[in-house]
């Protein structure tokens, strides 16, 4: 393995946020779901609430599958990472169209985040040796 792609700052970034909002997103439906611990976060009613709860499950497998392959430079942990990016951004802007805008500090970083690692990602593919 040569120098270059031993330790690639940016994809290091990508995977520790990633992995990092996975289990942050895995902790909190499951306390919200098993106990009802936490408080709702959005102003909706509880059946469109609870319909979060299976696509961020879906997500936070994506970005644990992305963190540990972008990692390990496996082509499927990069196409899991632009797949979880584009459902984490998806996620934000749904959020922040329900919420009205008024949460747009809470969720942008999040945007943020999620636009720059699906640029980075794009940029860095010939990595992976994909699409070059």
């Amino acid at each position: 393995m040569d120098k270059e792609k031993r330790f690639v700052l940016g994809l290091v970034i990508i995977a520790v946020i990633n992995l990092f909002a996975a289990v942050m997103t895995i902790s909190f439906w499951l306390g919200h779901l098993l106990s009802n611990r936490f408080p709702k976060t959005l102003p909706v009613p509880d059946n469109l609430y609870h319909a979060f709860a299976l696509p961020d499950l879906i997500l936070a497998v994506f970005l644990i599958t992305a963190s540990f392959g972008l990692l390990r430079f496996k082509k499927t942990g990069y196409v899991f990472a632009l797949i979880g990016s584009g459902m984490w951004l998806f996620d934000a802007l749904l959020v922040t169209a329900l919420t009205g805008f008024f949460k747009l500090a809470v969720v942008l970083p999040s945007l943020i985040f999620c636009v720059w690692s699906i640029f980075y990602l794009w940029k860095k593919r010939e990595i992976f040796e994909l699409f070059a």
